[in-house]
């Protein structure tokens, strides 16, 4: 339901002062942008430039209060505002993915995002790893909306939650007949309209924290590519370094919320990002973000959104270039 607006009654209409040099500044971008040597190739990309130039202006940058679902030839990432835990939906105009879903209280919110975008189901839903900040919303979706498959990690038998929160979701998969799969570094998943989402680690289940069993997965949609790296930490930063894993990649996710446990010089170097995105809820007790991830992006010229300043956070890609629209600025 729409807010309720209050109306004003004014006895004569004033112009604002500021309006007319606002005018008079859209007009000479919009002139600067026509007759410029790089004007956009096609109609369509001349406009959405020239109004993200407008927006960057007005707002700070192309925000998208309301996110919508892609049209034919496009993807989008959506990272939501799930507070100190992750959840992202991808999603083509043919299929969706939903990896994780943030704590066992962030299930209804998800689900309020999923119906917002006129979804009725989801086809895969991915856990990157059986912590309950990843995982704790899983079964209020799967009791709430039909979901294709679920995909777990292959996690250690010593490791193996004995959590409420790891029974529910699998008690969820059981009384909804959802299929269970185990995915594996080189499982691929289409997504449809040249979608691809490819599992690139763990390369190993000789680890020490569950953090390390977190599945690192990429999507590939054209010339773009994005890196999902859960609460992975530096040992397996390296592992997939050293082994020449497909990493580099136009945007990614921070490992572990934008933890200093994750995310280093080497890792940075081999992914080579354009952006960032880190799920953090705001005042988190962890301090998450840590500043020398802020730093390191900083440093690398990466340009980074946070869920507790952004709040959900949508990457829109054509498969040729990649627009951001954070929901607050």
């Amino acid at each position: 339901m729409a807010a309720k607006r209050n109306s004003k009654k004014s006895s004569a209409f004033h112009l604002p002062q500021w309006l007319i040099p606002a005018f008079v500044t859209i007009g000479i971008i919009f002139t600067v942008l026509l007759f410029a040597e790089d004007v956009p190739k096609s109609p369509s990309d001349f406009l959405e430039d020239f109004m993200n130039t407008i927006d960057q202006l007005l707002y700070g940058g192309p925000t998208s209060p309301d996110p919508t679902l892609p049209g034919k030839g496009e993807a989008k990432v959506y990272i939501l505002d799930v507070g100190q835990g992750e959840s992202i939906l991808i999603a083509t105009s043919e299929k969706t993915m939903l990896i994780d879903a943030g704590e066992n209280d962030k299930g209804d919110e998800i689900l309020d995002f999923i119906e917002k975008l006129g979804l009725d189901h989801i086809d895969y839903m991915l856990a990157t790893h059986p912590h309950s900040d990843h995982i704790g919303g899983m079964d209020t979706v799967l009791n709430s909306i039909p979901v294709g498959e679920v995909l777990f990690g292959d996690v250690p038998d010593s490791m193996i939650p004995t959590t409420k929160t790891y029974s529910d979701v699998l008690e969820a998969l059981e009384s909804n007949n959802v299929p269970l799969s185990l995915t594996k570094a080189g499982d691929s998943y289409d997504l449809g309209s040249g979608a691809v989402i490819t599992i690139l680690g763990p390369l190993t289940q000789e680890v020490e924290k569950l953090n390390n069993t977190s599945v690192v997965c990429r999507l590939d949609f054209g010339e773009t590519s994005f890196l999902f790296n859960g609460d992975q930490e530096k040992e397996m930063e390296a592992l997939l370094v050293e082994n020449q894993a497909a990493l580099n990649c136009d945007m990614m996710t921070m490992g572990h919320h934008g933890s200093s446990t994750s995310s280093t010089p080497m890792y940075l170097d081999a992914v080579d990002p354009q952006y960032a995105a880190i799920s953090c809820g705001r005042g988190n007790i962890h301090g998450h973000p840590h500043q020398k991830i802020l730093d390191i992006l900083e440093d690398y010229g990466v340009e980074y959104y946070r869920t507790d300043l952004s709040g959900n956070i949508t990457f829109s890609t054509n498969g040729h270039k990649i627009t951001v629209h954070p929901q607050k600025l």
